[in-house]
């Protein structure tokens, strides 16, 4: 059983980011203590293998960001992210509801409003934590995002919460329901200690990093319990001539029969670069050491891409590749093309996209994903989907 002393840590916390009355009575406004942003997206897709047989859906996203100044050094953040699905897609799956009705935190802060056939209305609060901050010390207890990543496509590094470039409609990722202390010496050298505590330690993540600079490189060493593995990685960010250089590395063994069995190596690599006229081009590779060269019968690789990933296993295939370049073309009107290949599956999955901004805080997106694979015969289409979406920022 989850401690219920942690369970009303973080209700209490939730409960004081919606009302927070017990602020500093120095304020003179409430604009001096509480700060509320986010957005409003609309957005249509229509998915298909072929023009013969097109599904639509709709969604309504819209986010709400707060952070509530208790004092100088105390402050509460807070994230609710709430979501109108309706359509063909949502209609034609009865279970939807269910699916996206997930939490994996120490509280369930997840609600279905509405679970129908036409609609289904979803809420979630994805950050609630209380944050102090001094000179050298920041320490955050509650729902937030612990990233130690250094890589754009994929970070074996970022144990607490792993993402996939894939779901563009959720650039703030999920939060990890943990404590985190982070002290900063002098200079870029830093300690960071945090734990996502479980039901037991095979289902938590204790962990700690130290970051240095050296050599006009940032280097980052980590180490600690994951789940049923012992995790240790190192991670570097920096220049080769002309070109960024960044790398991430973790090799994960079982706890149980240690000296028995064998661990997995999550290792990835970029090269970036950019321009003069402002293209930015950006190249990975990733190795899974307990990945596969070949697909099984029956797999669908392009269902990883939205599957349950973890950073030891954030690609079902060996070596994947990345590329992405991008770019304006005015300066309001912007330009991606972002492309996944997995070696031995033969599948690609291409993600190219353009943006407009309107005004100030109105921009208009065209996004497609095209996911293709090799079976021996030739190239065909796995499947097919076009966004469109508007949005509105506050």
């Amino acid at each position: 059983m989850r401690s219920l002393l942690c369970k009303s840590t973080f209700l209490i916390i939730a409960t004081a980011l919606l009302a927070p009355t017990a602020l500093s009575q120095d304020k003179k406004t409430i604009k001096d203590y509480v700060e509320v942003g986010g957005y409003v997206r609309h957005m249509n897709s229509l998915s298909f293998i072929d023009l013969d047989d097109i599904l639509t859906d709709n969604l309504v996203h819209n986010r709400i960001n707060l952070k509530a100044y208790l004092t100088d050094d105390f402050s509460l953040v807070g994230g609710i992210r709430n979501r109108i699905f309706y359509g063909q897609g949502t209609s034609l799956n009865p279970a939807f509801g269910d699916i996206i009705d997930w939490d994996n935190g120490m509280v369930d802060m997840s609600f279905v409003l509405v679970d129908q056939n036409a609609m289904v209305i979803h809420s979630m609060v994805d950050r609630a934590y209380l944050k102090y901050t001094s000179d050298k010390l920041d320490i955050r207890l509650g729902r937030q995002r612990i990233n130690w990543g250094m890589n754009l496509a994929w970070n074996p590094n970022d144990l607490f919460n792993t993402y996939t470039l894939i779901d563009f409609d959720y650039q703030e990722r999920a939060g990890a329901d943990a404590a985190r202390v982070q002290y900063f010496f002098n200079g870029q050298t830093s300690i960071d200690v945090a734990c996502q505590y479980g039901d037991n330690l095979d289902e938590s993540i204790i962990a700690g990093m130290f970051k240095f600079n050296r050599w006009e490189y940032d280097f980052q060493v980590l180490g600690g319990s994951y789940y049923t593995d012992i995790a240790a990685g190192v991670g570097w960010a920096g220049n080769l001539k002309n070109m960024g250089l960044k790398g991430e590395a973790t090799y994960f063994h079982p706890k149980e029969n240690y000296s028995d069995t064998s661990g997995v190596l999550s290792s990835s690599v970029t090269l970036d670069y950019s321009l003069k006229n402002g293209l930015y081009l950006n190249a990975s590779v990733l190795y899974n050491s307990g990945g596969s060269d070949n697909a099984t019968s029956g797999m669908n690789p392009f269902q990883s891409f939205m599957g349950t990933l973890s950073a030891k296993n954030l690609m079902p295939s060996m070596l994947t590749y990345f590329l992405q370049g991008s770019g304006a073309f005015t300066p309001a009107l912007t330009g991606s093309l972002a492309l996944f290949y997995m070696d031995g599956f033969k599948t690609y999955f291409y993600m190219p996209s353009i943006s407009y901004s309107i005004q100030e805080n109105w921009e208009l997106m065209l996004l497609g994903q095209v996911a293709m694979g090799d079976d021996g015969l030739g190239i065909e289409a796995i499947g097919h989907s076009v966004f469109l979406r508007l949005m509105f920022s506050y």
